[in-house]
Parts: structure tokens; sequence; C-alpha cells
């Protein structure tokens, strides 16, 4: 399997994933030359042992892609593949298909190259042990761990700064949403709290997305069939709701005249930075988004403001990343650019399609899951009273999240004074009297769940 394979074997390449992470699907490389910086993104070569039209490639498509919920995950592939001969695991040889990039001073890819490679990762980089290290942790565990690697990490830091300048100069917003960290022990939830990301996370993120940029440039060059992740422009409609509940809420709605650039939308974040609504604002400008999907076409990326985009760097757990490397795979081993068109220009938008619909599906399955972890949760604190912010409103009653993410619900029949749904914002009274709305803080007692359906009843305190 190496004879043709760039041999890199003996580069300090290594991964860096979550510390329960064991499909580990990138590793990295960089280097400081004299104009720049030379990055290397390695990718699991899933396409070498998931071949088209193969009883594991047929349920791969019908999967779309890996589910995770709590502390498990239902794999798109078997986990001896997913876990085992296709994880980067450290100090095993493995296949690889590897974007090689040549980045300059201003955080600019000046050239870049595809190849098949064989590499050894050399270790098994943990997010919170990389960021303690960036952070000046000097001891002796961690430096005896990561003694391979250890001068690639202030090189990797450098570029990611450079990236991610890059990033914010081209208006891209960055959109802070909190996501759930679900602990479970012995089949239990005993904890939930914010997801937390540090500068690891968002490095690993900012060179995965170099590498996806590189791909979508590739397949749009070569004018061949592909399978990019694309994000159209907001609809009007939206943008036109979004500005309404702004100017309700006192926020100032100049940026949102005439079309409406993601920088725009930037701006909006920006005001809201330092203010109680932040985290409201930022929800309300990620609803107003279309959603990213899959796409034949060569549409572009609003949210991170690219015209290509695609994605190239997990093929073990998402079947569109598969369908480009056998396409790339194709092309780099000498296939006529005809060829290609002819055997894949139906089998791109069908996995485009599938991978969209399966996407969907596991989003909805997932949040499902979480709802009835939280329920779970919840239902050893009933009686209990919190302090949480009104997070959203609808006909039903006031959804009310807590510190910790969990959110749960004020039905309307319950709030005093006879108030009413405004609409958008919340509930005022119909004479005098409190009203309630977004962004709004309350405290709240949790007086029952429902596990099976995931839902959480609070009641005013």
């Amino acid at each position: 399997d190496y004879g043709k394979r760039l041999d890199l074997r003996d580069e300090p390449i290594f991964t860096i994933d979550g510390a329960d992470s064991k499909d580990l699907d990138d590793a990295i490389s960089v280097l400081k030359t004299a104009d720049g910086y030379s990055l290397g993104v390695h990718i699991a070569d899933v396409s070498h042992y998931v071949r088209e039209g193969s009883a594991l490639d047929r349920e791969a498509f019908r999967r779309g892609t890996s589910v995770y919920y709590a502390d498990q995950v239902i794999p798109m592939l078997p986990k001896a593949l997913s876990n085992g001969i296709c994880s980067l695991n450290p100090t095993e040889d493995r296949l690889a298909f590897s974007c090689l990039m040549t980045v300059d001073r201003q955080g600019n890819i000046t050239d870049y190259r595809f190849v098949k490679s064989v590499i050894r990762s050399r270790v098994k980089g943990v997010y919170d042990e990389i960021n303690r290290l960036f952070d000046g942790d000097s001891s002796a565990e961690l430096a005896e761990k990561y003694a391979e690697v250890l001068p690639e990490l202030p090189v990797m830091r450098e570029l990611f700064e450079l990236l991610y300048q890059a990033r914010i100069a081209r208006g891209t917003p960055e959109l802070e949403t909190v996501e759930s960290k679900i602990i479970v022990k012995e089949n239990r939830v005993v904890e939930i709290k914010p997801r937390t990301r540090g500068v690891s996370e968002e490095m690993i993120e900012e060179f995965m997305l170099l590498a996806n940029r590189c791909a979508a440039h590739f397949g749009r060059t070569h004018e061949i069939p592909f399978v990019y992740r694309v994000h159209e422009d907001p609809p009007k409609e939206k943008i036109n709701s979004l500005r309404e509940t702004l100017a309700l809420l006192g926020v100032s709605t100049e940026p949102l005249r005439g079309d409406v650039t993601a920088d725009n939308l930037s701006s909006v974040l920006e005001e809201a930075r330092d203010t109680p609504l932040k985290a409201l604002i930022n929800r309300l400008v990620l609803r107003s988004m279309s959603k990213a999907r899959y796409s034949e076409q060569p549409l572009g990326h609003y949210g991170l403001v690219l015209s290509d985009y695609a994605h190239f760097t997990s093929p073990i757990r998402r079947y569109p990343d598969l369908m480009i490397h056998r396409i790339m795979t194709d092309l780099l081993s000498g296939m006529s650019r005809d060829k290609v068109v002819q055997r894949y220009h139906k089998k791109a938008p069908e996995a485009a399609k599938q991978s969209s619909k399966t996407e969907l599906d596991a989003v909805m399955i997932e949040r499902a899951c979480e709802d009835c972890y939280k329920a779970e949760y919840m239902r050893g604190h009933i009686g209990e009273v919190f302090t949480g912010v009104i997070s959203s409103a609808a006909a039903q009653g006031l959804y009310v999240e807590l510190p910790n993410t969990v959110e749960g619900l004020i039905r309307a029949d319950t709030l005093p004074d006879k108030c009413r749904f405004d609409g958008v914002l919340g509930f005022r009274p119909e004479q005098s009297g409190k009203s309630y709305r977004i962004g709004d803080p309350v405290t709240v007692k949790c007086i029952g769940t429902n596990v099976n359906a995931g839902h959480i009843d609070f009641e005013l305190v």
C-alpha cells in the first residue's frame, strides 16, 4: 500500500482531539519558512478501504453521517474502520490523504497540493492539554508526552492567529453559541454544563477550514463533479424579521439597510458584544441565516465569506468527504477529466442530496436525545429554584435557559396578570403589571419533567 505514496512517517505529525475521541480522522504538521508557513493537514484515507458500490459504501451512503450524543456515537462506518485501521492512532502507520499548503505571512494560501501519503502520528494530542501548554504549563508530564512536537506548538499558534485575523478582516461573523456538555456516569446524567472552547479547538478548526477551501478550489478549477458545502444568502423575510426584532429591542438596525452582507451581520454582533443582549442577539442572527447544505454547485459560503468551500477533513464520519476523496483520488491517479465527469456526474448530486438529508436527521436526533438527557437530569431537581434568562417566546409560553444550558417552559396560562403573547418578544399584561420578554432575567422553580418527550416545566417564583 505504501509504494506510490509520499512517505511522511518521519515528519512530526500529530492529532489534536477531545480526550474521549476514538475516531481520529485528521492530523497536522506545521513548519515556519522564509516566506511564511508550510501547513500539512493529513486526513484518514477512508476511500482506500471503503470501495465504491461495496456493502460498506451503500450503508455509509444510507447513514450519511455519524450521530453523536452525550457519551455515545452511532458511527457511519464499523468501529473496526472508524476507531481502528482508518483512525490516525499514535505510533501506528496509517494511510492518509494529505493537503500540503503554503501560507504567506498575511495568512493567504499561495500554493497547495493533494497527495496520497503514509503517516505515523507522534502523539494523541488532547485539546485541554494543548491549551494548558499554550497557557504556559511546564509540567514534566506534559513536556514528556509532547516532547516530539513541542517545537511546533508556538508556530501553530502563530499561524492560527494570522488566519484568525484574516477571517475577521474579510468580515466573517463571529457567532458565539453555547453547546451543552452532558456528563454521564454509569448510564446516568450527573452534570450538564456549557461546553468551552479554547485556543487549540479554534486553531484546529482554522487549519481544517484551510484544507476544505483548497479541496473546493481543486474541484471548481478542475471543473469536475464535486460535493460542495454551501451557505446561501439569508432569505429577505428573515432579515426583515431580524431588523424588526432588533428595533423592538432598541438595537441599531443601521447595518441592515439594503443588501445585507456577512460583514453587516458582524457589525450587529460587534455592537452587542459587551451588552446583556449579547447571547440573545447571537441567537437571533443565527436564526436569520440560511441553513448550510451540500450541493454539486460551487455556490460559496455566506457565513464564512468564502467562494470556495467543501468538506474534505472528516471522511470517517461524513459521506460527502468520502465522496470527494474518491473523485479527487481518481483525477490525481491519472484518470482523464472526461472519465471522471462521466463516472461522477450523477453520483455527486445524489451524494449532496442524501448528505443534506441525513445531516438534518442527525441534528434532529442529537437535539432530541439531548433534550431527554436534560429532562432526566432535571427530574432530580424538581422543586429547586434557579435563575435563568428568557431565551425565546411563543404562544404556549416563555422558554427559560439556565446557566448550565438546560431550557424549560413557563406555560402561558401560569403567567400572572393575564398576560398575552405580543407575537415577537414575549408577554404583556392586558391592563397593568409586569411584562416578560426575551433577554429578561427571571427566577424559576422546576415543577416537572417528561423524560421521554424531553420536556421540562418551570414556573415563575
